[in-house]
């Protein structure tokens, strides 16, 4: 799109210093067009702008390559069979393929990271996130309801949290698949269960 703008611009401008360049040369002929626009002779202004558009279109079709190439190495989970990203389905009524359950305190960055991770790797899965997606602390089952899997992420004071317990029964209420991730590093939040 920028590249047909600019191209276009150009294409104008030719054709405005053509316009300006035959004025020059009809209505006064003593004068020298060259004084005003800097070319002696219509055919210098078309080649300038062939030129110009050329260079223009070369330009944006080297920035599409380099584009091209570095989104052909984003790492993308593929299938072997087709080489192509799997077609991710979500169930009849839910709205998210996974739901991260973590407490804010200790798990807030690290989901984080693993959202984006994910949204990486598996381009078009939907995630929930409750700094993204929660519109309200009431609907916590709702949420899990509506998805199709549940990752909690077990960080200290996880199990003291009455919002992660409420996700966690509605899981199993739900018969939901469940994921579990474990932060061991202490320096991150992590530490052993008990805690």
């Amino acid at each position: 799109a920028v590249a047909t703008s600019l191209v276009l611009l150009l294409l104008f401008l030719g054709t405005n210093w053509t316009t300006i360049f035959l004025g020059i040369e009809e209505r006064y002929q003593e004068a020298d067009p060259a004084d005003v626009l800097g070319f002696g002779k219509l055919n210098a202004i078309v080649d300038t702008m062939i030129g110009l558009v050329v260079f223009a279109l070369v330009f944006f079709l080297i920035g599409a390559v380099v584009a091209a190439r570095r989104v052909a190495k984003v790492p993308t989970v593929r299938l072997v069979s087709t080489k192509q990203p799997p077609e991710l389905s979500i169930g009849t009524g839910l709205t998210w393929h996974l739901f991260l359950s973590h407490i804010w305190s200790t798990g807030q960055d690290a989901v984080k990271v693993i959202k984006g991770e994910l949204l990486q790797l598996l381009p078009g899965v939907k995630i929930f996130l409750d700094v993204d997606d929660l519109e309200d602390i009431g609907a916590l089952e709702e949420y899990i309801q509506r998805s199709q899997v549940i990752l909690f992420f077990l960080s200290r004071g996880y199990f003291r949290s009455q919002n992660c317990l409420r996700e966690i029964r509605a899981s199993l209420a739900g018969n939901k698949p469940i994921v579990l991730v474990q932060e061991a590093d202490p320096d991150r939040g992590g530490g052993p269960l008990e805690d």
